[in-house]
């Protein structure tokens, strides 16, 4: 009867939403939750429950696998919106539930906050769990990336098989704690680097024996082949491991598959990794899954380009408040040694709260743009001067900074005081705005 209950109102408020076209993606869950706080218990689930959690690559990897089912036959139900807290995951439950109580789908595939990930598992076990990365992210919500840790393995069923990023020291440390886990990969490659070239790192020392931990290389941060030299904590070899990258082709080898990716971002390399391997574990065929993986295209919310008068306009969505998302980007752009500029900004550093933190600016390594491949800096928004302050101390010369109030003629701009290609690091809110500046170009 509770779930009954439960299904007509959740169902009765997705049917007023579309009425008075109003999109609130978890407003429905929200409500069934006042009513019905146990709703999820009373579900039938689907036989295969895929999870996504981590700091960041959560929706584009959730997006990959869902993808890759659906290409394969199967009946998905998928957190498409992003909605990852209880009450999102609550509405994808009941946008897909009949009201007999099952969930008519072959999968379910959610991205979960690592925060909500324990009050979800609660009632819905995983039969597999991504890890993507744990980063300093949402320093004033989240605290220390130990905190986090801490609370998404409270959130793991005994059961659930994990999948994580072997690279990384902070989530290779979930094996301190789990035996049944696999690890994904990248091998070294051309954006590789020795020594201190992004020198923003989570981890230094061994988690298993506090050591100092040494590294043949690295790919950003504390991620790349490290090894304690005391205890043996390593990286070794990942299960699915990313073992060549093609910067002419775009072309990946993945457990000896050959995959095309559309552009050879770092953590758009890691999604594919990661889904790559879950796929596997669920049984799906090799090349069914190179397949699946060779039709995907990053979300344009998430990368886009741009061409105008022969010139690229790429837009990076970068989450705010999170160091590793922007040095990733900052990276990306540094590679390019052609003549360049830089747009940088945000009109809103969270949707979820009110705070003004931006500390994690500072954890950003803009050094890497200053070099005579960099024309100018655009800093546009309500935060421009933060931007401006913090690439000044990054030593970039002030007659290559320009401010700008918003970015609605910031193509104009570009276009008339600048050459070569564009990058634009910005945030979620930035993204069309800067789209539909370039776009004006004539």
């Amino acid at each position: 009867m509770k779930r009954f209950f439960g299904t007509l109102i959740g169902k009765s408020v997705f049917l007023a939403e579309k009425i008075m076209h109003y999109n609130a993606s978890s407003f429905p869950g929200e409500v069934v939750l006042k009513f019905v706080p146990n709703y999820l218990k009373y579900v039938k689930y689907p036989p295969l429950i895929i999870m996504v959690t981590g700091s960041c690559g959560k929706g584009s990897t959730t997006r990959i696998i869902a993808d890759a089912l659906r290409e394969n036959g199967m009946r998905v139900a998928h957190n498409l919106e992003g909605s990852n807290l209880l009450s999102g995951v609550t509405s994808t439950i009941i946008k897909n539930i009949k009201f007999s109580g099952k969930v008519p789908a072959d999968a379910l595939v959610l991205e979960t906050d690592e925060r909500y990930l324990k009050l979800i598992t609660k009632y819905i076990t995983p039969d597999y769990l991504v890890i993507n990365n744990i980063t300093r992210d949402q320093p004033p919500r989240q605290g220390d990336f130990d905190i986090v840790f801490g609370e998404i393995l409270k959130g793991i069923p005994e059961k659930t098989h994990i999948i994580v990023n072997g690279d990384d020291p902070v989530t290779k440390s979930f094996s301190l704690h789990r035996d049944n886990i696999t690890y994904f990969g990248i091998d070294r490659f051309f954006a590789s680097y020795e020594g201190d070239m992004n020198d923003v790192r989570d981890v230094n020392y061994c988690p298993k024996c506090h050591s100092r931990l040494s590294y043949t290389y690295r790919h950003y941060g504390s991620t790349g082949d490290f090894k304690c030299p005391e205890c043996g904590f390593a990286r070794n070899t990942p299960d699915f491991c990313i073992t060549s990258v093609d910067k002419d082709t775009n072309e990946i080898t993945l457990n000896g598959s050959k995959i095309t990716a559309n552009e050879l971002i770092l953590f758009n390399l890691y999604n594919l990794a990661a889904a790559y391997a879950v796929l596997s574990l669920t049984g799906m065929e090799k090349d069914k899954i190179t397949s699946a993986l060779n039709s995907q295209h990053i979300q344009n919310k998430i990368y886009k380009e741009i061409t105008k008068k022969g010139r690229k306009y790429i837009a990076l969505n970068c989450k705010a408040e999170n160091n590793a998302t922007y040095n990733l980007a900052v990276i990306h752009a540094s590679l390019d040694k052609s003549q360049k500029s830089i747009v940088l900004g945000l009109r809103e550093i969270s949707r979820r709260y009110t705070f003004f933190d931006l500390s994690w600016l500072y954890d950003i390594n803009f050094e890497l743009l200053n070099d005579d491949t960099l024309q100018k800096v655009v800093c546009a928004g309500p935060y421009r001067y933060d931007f401006a302050a913090r690439i000044t101390l990054a030593g970039i010369p002030k007659d290559k900074i320009i401010i700008l109030d918003n970015l609605d003629h910031a193509g104009k701009v570009l276009d008339e005081q600048t050459s070569g290609n564009v990058y634009g690091i910005l945030n979620f809110d930035y993204i069309e705005p800067f789209i539909s500046s370039v776009n004006e170009i004539e």
